[in-house]
């Protein structure tokens, strides 16, 4: 599917960046990304991708982790960094002009 394979890299990278730096001062867990994506963006992430991603993008230095127990559950909350956060400036302009083409083209 060439939206699958479009939909990673520098795309995906930026869509999830833009995800968590949205929420950054309270975190985001990776089933919160999936349907924040799908609200937000308009496009269907599935874990196969998002939680490689994650662990890409915390290995980098982009963004951070920690367990946090919420209503008897532990969930691991991601937050960006400030290098997170340079790069997500630098992929600002592509984001809104890519993602709404992508959703444009899906549908």
């Amino acid at each position: 599917m060439i939206l699958h394979n479009i939909f990673h890299g520098a795309i995906l990278e930026s869509v999830m960046l833009d995800l968590i730096n949205e929420t950054s001062d309270r975190g985001i867990h990776g089933y919160a990304i999936l349907k924040a994506a799908q609200k937000k963006f308009g496009v269907c992430l599935g874990s196969s991708s998002v939680y490689p991603e994650l662990k890409s993008l915390e290995k980098r230095g982009l963004i951070v982790s920690s367990w946090e127990l919420t209503v008897g559950k532990a969930h691991k909350q991601f937050r960006i960094t400030q290098k997170g956060r340079l790069l997500l400036r630098e992929y600002s302009v592509e984001l809104k002009a890519v993602v709404p083409v992508l959703v444009t083209c899906k549908t």
